[in-house]
């Protein structure tokens, strides 16, 4: 469903992302690992269109994305959730969740897609009203993902979803992106520092180190690796 193909960015004479390929199937997770630095969010930001790439190749389902505006690449069916909670808090949860399908013409089915919002996260059932300001940290990454969810997307996008939740929040956060990767047939790219998280619901894991891929396996292999885990993930 993704595939990046010799994907590079820089910035000025600073190379963030160097000669980068990676693909990423169809109801699977595959987790991006790595330190502060290494080029991971800079990687998604250029697959939603914010970062221009020098060199290389990004594609959905065949369809090249680079030189779209990302209102075009979102359009394609890729969904980002940035670092630190992609939600607006000055509305409230609900219209933050009607947001995210806001551009969709099926309104029966924008509707529908907010109440799935709500049964996967059922925290956010007695917030709907409520102002995003209000919410947990927790919350609001469940309201970020959800969000993006409402526009019916083929590839999800996640930029550090466990900053700053509390280990349980994350566990469950967790769980749910890999129900979800399986039951809507989604291809999920998993951008983590938190290595032992991502890896325990992760299908494939890649590794960067100063903008290139320095290993790459399933996760269930990697994280058996003990020298690469010391070496690179931390744990």
């Amino acid at each position: 469903m993704l595939e990046i193909v010799d994907l590079t960015v820089a910035y000025g004479g600073v190379v963030a992302v160097d000669n980068l390929s990676l693909s990423v199937a169809q109801g699977s997770i595959t987790t991006v690992l790595g330190a502060n630095g290494a080029g991971k969010t800079t990687l998604v930001r250029t697959i939603s269109g914010l970062v221009k790439a020098r060199a290389g190749s990004v594609c959905v389902a065949g369809t090249e994305l680079r030189g779209r505006a990302p209102e075009d690449i979102a359009r394609l069916g890729v969904s980002h959730v940035p670092e630190g909670h992609g939600i607006i808090s000055e509305i409230t949860v609900d219209e933050n969740l009607r947001l995210g399908g806001l551009w969709r013409r099926d309104r029966a089915d924008q509707r529908l897609a907010v109440e799935e919002a709500y049964e996967l996260f059922p925290p956010l059932v007695a917030r709907r009203h409520v102002h995003a300001a209000s919410l947990s940290g927790g919350e609001r990454q469940m309201l970020s993902i959800g969000r993006a969810l409402a526009s019916r997307p083929r590839v999800l996008l996640l930029d550090e979803p466990s900053l700053g939740l509390h280990t349980a929040v994350l566990a469950q956060i967790m769980a749910r992106l890999r129900t979800l990767s399986r039951e809507r047939n989604l291809a999920v790219l998993l951008i983590e520092q938190n290595a032992r998280s991502a890896l325990s619901v992760a299908d494939d894991a890649v590794v960067l180190s100063l903008g290139s891929v320095v290993a790459r396996d399933s996760a269930e292999r990697l994280a058996k690796d003990d020298s690469l885990r010391h070496a690179y993930l931390g744990f």
